[in-house]
């Protein structure tokens, strides 16, 4: 059994690995209050970029390059994250990252133009295979690195439904591919054994009071110091800044933290049956639900969700998918991806291509209401780890993407779509719109960038480079995307 106390230590012990990793990692800007973890949620068919990012009201794209989500909307004709609106002070949406890597060719066996095969890049950072159902040649995924460091039990890896290993997410060290668990109760199993048990409710609450005094005491203590060498203006800053902060302590009141309440009898019935395009969400909310649960036991650190490949076709079957007009181009039995997703990209301007816009983006619409479940059974468990009693979605970087970005097909390494959510405790910053270069132009932004983000906000912040290894001397490759850092 183990008790709040133990939960309390794992999490000191985790937060510490961060500041001690073996790359020597230094705290980050913004330190979080309790251990961040991460998620990587992949959904399929590419975006057209333009029914992709907010707006104005007006229907104009955003002014400038920074703007508040708040001040944007995501509900206009044919847009895309419709969704997501109730969370926009909760994401950051990222325009004009490219997966630039996949047009390098520095070695032989690589492929040179993105298509399904190099859906791997988008967590390795790294050139893809020629084989598609080949290695990425020692280059881990970003979820399979930061477990190697951060030092809990499981690495959850999740699917609803699945395709070959050419589709997977997660790759280990070697860069070989992971097998997803399509199972909702099955990942369960993986992440809890069958006689985990919750703290017992009898145990004292966590009580960080103590430590935040000495906090505070130390702090106080060497302000006393320095205010005993100054004299005038200085000491008056010092002594009005001391009082502040005295006061500040005697009236902060504790906050109640959330406690793991799973044991391993608690095994979801849900067993990754689909069968149908109207059951996609609930297994996608089943994987989610048991990722937030073994995030706040201490279970796992980081997982991948991948919610349907172009196979098999849910998409097709969507109400809005069928109600706007492409069966009357294909056929009853048309395929979503096959056909309209294909087709869009080569279709000139008129009505054909403005039915298969409808259909494209009522796909994706569906989509996105996928993943606004996923921050939705994050948001209902409550962190252990965290005094300020956040939940689980406010201490996990969540990483969405989408295969491939706007373009023809086989040629979308470009203004790739990529969605910032639960911002690790306030180390990325949320509720943005971020316009990382000028869409139209030739300039690119690597999409290792946000990789090297992603390991400063849990504290690697000695890391300026995630990815394939010939490009890591490569100034453009280099450092963090600083419009997303705090």
């Amino acid at each position: 059994m183990l008790s709040r106390r133990r939960f309390a230590m794992l999490g000191g012990s985790v937060a510490a690995a961060f500041a001690a990793a073996r790359f020597g990692a230094r705290p980050a800007k913004a330190a979080p209050a309790g251990p961040v973890r991460f998620l990587a949620v992949r959904t399929p068919h590419g975006v057209d970029r333009d029914y992709w990012i907010p707006r104005q009201m007006s229907g104009a794209e955003p002014a400038t390059p920074d703007e508040a989500l708040s001040g944007l909307t995501f509900e206009y004709e044919d847009s895309i994250l419709n969704a997501l609106m109730p969370w926009r002070d909760q994401i950051t949406v990222l325009d004009g990252l490219d997966t630039q890597c996949v047009k390098e060719g520095t070695r032989p066996g690589v492929r040179t133009f993105h298509g399904h095969n190099e859906q791997g890049t988008l967590l390795t950072g790294a050139q893809p295979p020629e084989d598609r159902e080949g290695n990425f040649d020692n280059h881990p995924s970003l979820d399979f690195y930061l477990h190697g460091l951060l030092g809990a039990p499981v690495l959850l890896t999740a699917s609803v439904e699945g395709a070959g290993t050419w589709k997977c997410m997660s790759f280990d060290g070697a860069g070989i591919p992971r097998d997803a668990e399509t199972s909702p109760s099955a990942l369960f199993q993986m992440a809890f054994p069958p006689d985990f048990m919750p703290p017992d409710p009898g145990d004292p609450v966590v009580d960080y009071t103590a430590g935040e005094n000495r906090i505070t005491l130390h702090g106080q203590n060497a302000l006393t110091a320095l205010e005993a060498r100054l004299q005038g203006v200085e000491k008056d800053k010092i002594t009005a800044h001391r009082e502040a902060m005295k006061k500040l302590s005697e009236t902060t009141k504790p906050v109640p933290v959330g406690h793991c309440t799973t044991s391993g009898t608690d095994v979801p019935n849900v067993n990754g049956s689909v069968g149908d395009y109207s059951n996609v969400e609930n297994v996608a909310r089943a994987h989610a639900a048991v990722i937030a649960q073994a995030f706040a036991c201490g279970r796992s650190m980081c997982a991948t969700l991948r919610i349907l490949d172009d196979y098999p076709n849910y998409y097709t079957d969507v109400p809005e998918v069928q109600a706007s007009g492409a069966a009357g181009l294909y056929g009853a039995d048309f395929r979503f991806h096959e056909n309209l997703v294909h087709d869009y990209w080569g279709t000139g301007p008129g009505d054909v291509k403005n039915t298969l816009r409808r259909g494209y983006c009522a796909g994706q619409r569906w989509a996105a209401g996928h993943f606004a479940a996923v921050l939705d059974e994050l948001s209902k468990v409550v962190d252990p780890f965290d005094p300020n009693g956040g939940s689980i979605l406010d201490n996990t970087i969540v990483f969405w993407h989408n295969e491939f970005g706007h373009d023809g097909h086989d040629n979308q390494h470009t203004r790739h779509p990529a969605i910032i959510a639960g911002g690790g405790n306030r180390t990325l910053r949320l509720g943005r719109y971020l316009r990382l270069r000028n869409i139209n132009s030739e300039e690119r932004v690597p999409h290792n960038k946000l990789l090297t983000s992603i390991c400063h906000a849990v504290g690697l912040t000695d890391h300026n480079f995630f990815g394939d290894r010939d490009l890591q001397d490569r100034p453009d490759y280099q450092g963090p995307l600083e419009m997303l850092m705090v």
